[in-house]
């Protein structure tokens, strides 16, 4: 076992080609902006499921609970918006294909 991890330790200083550190920056803000693109729009898909499921998508109440959130409330709203239109359009497709 110790001569595994030895020999992996000398496998990484001699035999692995790394990045300099710059473009090792780079990458990984990068990865960390897709990160959260990534989980703000699963958060927002979630959220609208959620809401559909317990019918609270379509009440009016809803979305003036939403609009006295400020601007996260705006978004959310906007999101939703943008969700359904995306899925009406991608059945609307699938309907039109079926034919």
């Amino acid at each position: 076992m110790f001569t595994y991890i030895k020999e992996s330790f000398e496998e990484l200083k001699s035999n692995v080609t790394w990045l300099d550190r710059e473009k090792a920056s780079n990458l990984m803000v990068i990865v960390a902006v897709f990160s959260i693109v990534f989980a703000l729009a699963t958060w927002g898909v979630d959220s609208y499921f959620s809401d559909a499921i317990t019918g609270n998508l379509f009440q009016v109440s809803t979305y003036q609970g939403y609009l006295e959130k400020g601007v996260w409330g705006i978004l959310q709203l906007i999101w939703y918006i943008a969700l359904t239109v995306a899925i009406l359009l991608g059945l609307s497709s699938f309907m039109n294909k079926k034919k």
